[in-house]
């Protein structure tokens, strides 16, 4: 099946990619940062492909169902998607060796083989769509709308949200930066959190100003963000995420002796989260732009 899906998709230009290891449950990019890549992708789509895209949600927004696939998290019936939302890349391991060890695995067990099979679903592959029906129907899940279309659009969306986030690429079984506790602004929280929204909430700004923002100024990157293929993708997530673990002890409190986090770190890493965010909305607006 991941073979068959594979082959399907050449036109978009992906690879197999990384295994997954088990990450706790948290909230990619928090709620308004899958909405800011949500409102980048549709401002980026051909106006044909918004009308598509309208007509497959109905009544909902792009931005309103981008946050659906980790809403549905907390029901026990989507269990099997937990593990689409994240892959781990060890540093002691190579790519290589994590793509073998995934195409011994049949199942859809990451994130790259979630884009792959919703990307798929939405191209109107009858295989793939009846893999995730199939996985809806043993587990009794509600679909988005009750349609598989708007269900794969969601998920699509999301997951690319997802793999632009560093600390979702993670590694050594440190939960994806859920382990390590940190100070942000003063607040014990953890490394995770911090990336995954503290720095977009602490900005102020609406998801909708905050796309516009992140467009204004991320718009001569847009073709060349967009040339990229998926390992790319990764290995720029792999890249910063190094950067984060190597910056994280840069700065400590002294009464506890964990790394703390204020207006500094914010300066620093913004511009990153802004860029990341930026990347995911110009690169799901081409997928989908291929698409219809």
């Amino acid at each position: 099946m991941k073979n068959f899906i594979a082959t399907c998709l050449l036109i978009l230009s992906f690879h197999p990619l990384f295994t997954s290891e088990p990450i706790k449950d948290s909230i990619v990019w928090g709620q308004n940062g899958h909405r800011i890549v949500a409102q980048i992708c549709y401002n980026n789509l051909d106006q044909n492909v918004q009308k598509e895209i309208d007509k497959i949600l109905g009544t909902d927004y792009l931005a309103q169902v981008a946050t659906w696939p980790d809403f549905i998290r907390s029901e026990k019936n989507w269990d099997f998607s937990k593990p689409w939302h994240f892959i781990t890349v060890n540093s002691n391991t190579t790519v290589e060796q994590v793509i073998d060890k995934a195409a011994k695995d049949p199942k859809i067990n990451n994130v790259y083989e979630a884009i792959e099979l919703m990307a798929s679903i939405l191209k109107g592959n009858r295989v793939a769509t009846e893999l995730l029906q199939d996985l809806v129907d043993s587990n009794k899940a509600k679909l988005l709308n009750n349609s598989i279309e708007a269900t794969a659009l969601a998920f699509l969306v999301h997951f690319i949200g997802d793999v632009h986030q560093p600390m979702h690429v993670g590694k050594n079984n440190d939960f994806g930066g859920n382990k390590i506790n940190v100070l942000f602004f003063s607040e014990k929280t953890n490394l995770h959190s911090v990336w995954d929204s503290g720095m977009i909430e602490k900005e102020g700004l609406s998801f909708t100003d905050f796309s516009g923002f992140i467009e204004m100024h991320t718009a001569p990157n847009k073709h060349t963000w967009q040339k990229a293929n998926m390992i790319d993708w990764v290995q720029e997530s792999v890249a910063i995420r190094e950067k984060i673990y190597n910056t994280i002890y840069d700065n400590t409190d002294r009464s506890t002796g964990l790394p703390s986090m204020s207006y500094q770190y914010q300066h620093d890493f913004i511009g990153t989260v802004e860029a990341r965010l930026g990347a995911a909305g110009y690169r799901a607006a081409k997928i989908l732009n291929m698409i219809y």
